[in-house]
């Protein structure tokens, strides 16, 4: 892993005019970057990138089987799960679909197969990950036809694997580089299942990419909640950026000061 932010903060700023025109609504800069999470002190989500290759309905109307290209970033443990996350960014509409964890008596083929040049994860639960009418619901019940409309031709999808493992999409309307530290700021509407593993656990992992092919960096650090008068600025750019997608005010704003910066792409 390299710890010099340089050739990072040159991308994230190559990222903001490209962004920029895929977002045009949002008459402010901004980055939007995933946030991994896991609920268990200390871990980090294992991220990796996959080409997508084919969704289909699973056994049950809340499970899905996923045909993803490569491998994971690592096997699940006991008490873990894997998550893809799928997001057509053009709309701002996408899900996040987990498999069961990794329980005393269950082996990897509960969560996933083996396939030629890839898997197929076998999840067990569809979660929207932008504001929808399924948003509130905890146990959220998607159909199956919304997901295939919706994710019909998209060719990359976002793999996490930890306790609880969560991918999250989350504008990145500031950032700031202090004493040699990058610091970057989104805020959060709804107190949903990113905030529950973050109340749990400070470490995330952030995958900022370019949004064409997928390229970009795996960043690892520490997210905490800040008070609007600790960086002013940073809020005023977070407040600015809801207003302008239409979402009100935050409930709570965030910094991430990432300490390690690892090159990332799709899986072959």
């Amino acid at each position: 892993m390299s710890s010099d932010p340089r050739s990072f903060l040159e991308f994230l700023d190559r990222q903001r005019e490209k962004h920029a025109a895929r977002f045009p609504a949002l008459k402010v800069e901004q980055v939007l970057a995933f946030m991994g999470t896991t609920s268990f002190t200390g871990t980090y989500a294992s991220c990796s990138i996959h080409p997508l290759r084919s969704i289909e309905r699973g056994g049950a109307p809340r499970e899905l089987r996923i045909a993803l290209g490569g491998t994971l970033p690592r096997p699940p443990v006991r008490g873990e799960c894997v998550t893809v996350h799928m997001t057509r960014v053009e709309r701002y509409q996408g899900y996040q679909v987990k498999t069961r964890a990794l329980a005393h008596g269950m082996t990897e083929g509960d969560l996933f197969d083996a396939a030629a040049g890839g898997l197929v994860v076998k999840g067990a639960q569809i979660f929207t990950v932008h504001h929808s009418p399924y948003t509130l619901q905890f146990f959220e019940n998607v159909p199956y036809e919304e997901v295939a409309e919706t994710l019909a031709g998209l060719r990359f999808a976002l793999v996490a694997v930890g306790e609880t493992a969560n991918l999250s999409p989350r504008f990145v309307f500031h950032r700031e580089v202090k004493d040699g530290k990058v610091l970057l700021f989104h805020g959060d509407g709804l107190a949903l299942k990113t905030y529950m593993n973050v109340r749990q656990n400070k470490c995330e992992t952030r995958l900022v990419v370019d949004l064409d092919d997928f390229t970009g960096f795996s960043l690892r650090g520490a997210v905490e909640e800040f008070a609007p008068h600790q960086h002013p600025e940073a809020y005023e750019r977070i407040c600015q950026g809801f207003q302008a997608g239409g979402w009100g005010k935050p409930s709570r704003v965030f910094r991430f000061a990432p300490e390690s910066f690892e090159p990332i792409a799709p899986r072959p």
